[in-house]
């Protein structure tokens, strides 16, 4: 596959590892060279300086064949602006959008865009933790369900 990620932050850059490592071909857009850093030296994709929702850079990613983009900045606002030009004007045919802020990924879902919510995923792991429940927690990403599973330690040491 043919794969676009925007943003090299600590997501995008695990992300793209573990897809390149799988075989994908992979090209990572960030704004700051620097942040290409945290790719490490075994990185066999793509790198470009940039803003991910400028066509130029787009193009340059191949988003004319891009089977899948994940936009994944740390801005809510780039990751929507670049999720819809690449579902709305490129057709690419599958594009995930992390958004931190949980009802904004409501707003934005029922637009069409398929939106992680990562607040409201690590919100109710830690909830999960805290009060030592196992818990399932579900999302929606597009007509897909993601599930995480937490299964709370017994402690041994309380009365």
């Amino acid at each position: 596959m043919h794969i676009i990620i925007v943003g090299c932050g600590r997501v995008g850059a695990q992300l793209a590892q573990a897809l390149s490592s799988d075989g994908h071909n992979v090209v990572i857009i960030d704004k700051k060279t620097e942040s290409f850093k945290r790719l490490g030296s075994d990185f066999n994709g793509i790198t470009i300086t940039g803003v991910g929702f400028d066509s130029e850079i787009l193009k340059r990613a191949g988003i004319e064949r891009a089977n899948a983009l994940a936009a994944v900045t740390n801005g809510d606002n780039s990751n929507i602006m670049v999720s819809e030009i690449a579902k709305k004007i490129y057709n690419v045919p599958q594009v995930i959008t992390r958004i931190y802020d949980p009802l904004r990924a409501d707003i934005y879902k029922k637009f069409g865009l398929n939106t992680i919510s990562t607040t409201s995923i690590v919100a109710e792991i830690f909830k999960s933790a805290i009060l030592k429940k196992s818990s399932k927690f579900e999302f929606a990403i597009g007509d897909d369900v993601g599930l995480v599973e937490y299964r709370a330690k017994e402690d041994k040491g309380a009365a």
